[in-house]
């Protein structure tokens, strides 16, 4: 009976094996009366190699006799029926499951056996847990849990496994920053590579990140701390959350995006900053970009407004401005809507009152 347990064995495994290298061609099925007269039909059979196939098939006949028959019947009329010829080999994938049922039932050991041993991941309850305890020993003996962490756990790295069971991520060259709660990755802030700071990088991503904005809490609010770090890398306002703009718009003290909440304009008067400023900081900026944009879109769009507004600048006193106003009379409403905006309402203290009409 041994012998016919090896036979047994190697017919079954060769099954799968052929099936595991199916390809090409695509043959009919043809329809034979003995597993054997299907395959060598297919295959060379001449020699000992019919001979050894009918043994084969007697052997795994005569185990089956006793309580496998249904299960061996299903398993012969499926490879003699289904079975196909491409390239000289005869597959039969179609009939794994048969073949499954038919090893199960000869050898009930082997219904604790792990499909997937040997295949370099531990299956077994402290693995994926996919097969019994004992049944994928050669995965398992040296096992590895925190595979795939973005670390190193080898020993000329975190040293918590065994040399060779952390092969993936002792490829990778080594994040300086992991677990600091940023992702540091090219999602994040790019200073390490793709899968080297896993534990950082598995939470919240932010979906404006690398936009050239801060959208973390000390930007614009949008992200989690630490999901758009790139945007948010440069040096921290001090004065956040304060009541005073301190972007480029407000006091100038610090960088744009870094002061989100006092900036917004609905939420900050442009007086309050203090700061007079220009087109691009200050409370005029704050006006221009708030209450006072639909009086200086009117201005710019004037041609009236905009060469009497070229006129004033030049001006030192007010005969000068008198001047302006009498060479270029149709601009002068449209401009005394803007500066009254600005100068009276906006930024009356900021900017020390009118710039040419009085309040």
């Amino acid at each position: 009976m041994r012998v016919a347990h090896v036979m047994i064995t190697a017919a079954l495994v060769s099954l799968f094996a052929a099936c595991a290298t199916s390809g090409g061609g695509d043959g009919g099925p043809p329809v034979y009366a003995t597993v054997c007269e299907a395959r060598c039909a297919c295959e060379d059979c001449s020699g000992d190699n019919e001979g050894l196939c009918e043994a084969e098939q007697e052997a795994i006949e005569e185990r089956a006799e006793e309580r496998c028959q249904d299960e061996h019947k299903a398993y012969a009329d499926c490879v003699r029926l289904e079975g196909r010829c491409v390239d000289g080999h005869h597959l039969a994938e179609v009939c794994n499951a048969h073949a499954a049922a038919l090893l199960g039932c000869l050898e009930p050991k082997g219904r604790d056996h792990c499909p997937t041993a040997g295949d370099g991941v531990c299956d077994e309850p402290q693995g994926t847990d996919t097969c019994a305890a004992g049944t994928d020993p050669a995965d398992c003996l040296s096992f590895c849990p925190y595979t795939g962490n973005g670390i190193c756990d080898e020993p000329e790295g975190a040293d918590r496994c065994p040399a060779g069971t952390d092969v993936d991520d002792c490829k990778l060259v080594p994040c300086p920053s992991v677990q600091d709660g940023t992702c540091d990755e090219p999602e994040g802030t790019g200073r390490c590579d793709e899968g080297s700071d896993v534990d950082d990088c598995m939470g919240a991503t932010c979906s404006e990140a690398n936009n050239g904005e801060c959208d973390e809490p000390e930007g614009t609010g949008i992200c989690d701390e630490g999901t758009d770090a790139a945007d948010c890398a440069g040096a921290p306002c001090p004065y956040v959350d304060n009541g005073d703009c301190d972007e480029p718009e407000g006091t100038g003290y610090c960088e744009e995006g870094t002061d989100v909440i006092d900036c917004e304009t609905s939420a900050v008067a442009c007086d309050d900053i203090g700061v007079c400023g220009s087109a691009t900081s200050g409370c005029v900026a704050c006006a221009n970009e708030g209450s006072c944009a639909d009086e200086l879109e009117a201005c710019t769009i004037s041609d009236d407004c905009y060469f009497l507004v070229q006129c004033l600048v030049t001006c030192a006193n007010d005969a000068c401005i008198d001047e302006c106003l009498e060479v270029y009379p149709d601009g002068v409403q449209t401009y005394s809507s803007y500066d009254r905006c600005l100068n009276c309402e906006q930024c009356y203290y900021s900017c020390g009152g009118s710039d040419v009409f009085e309040c």
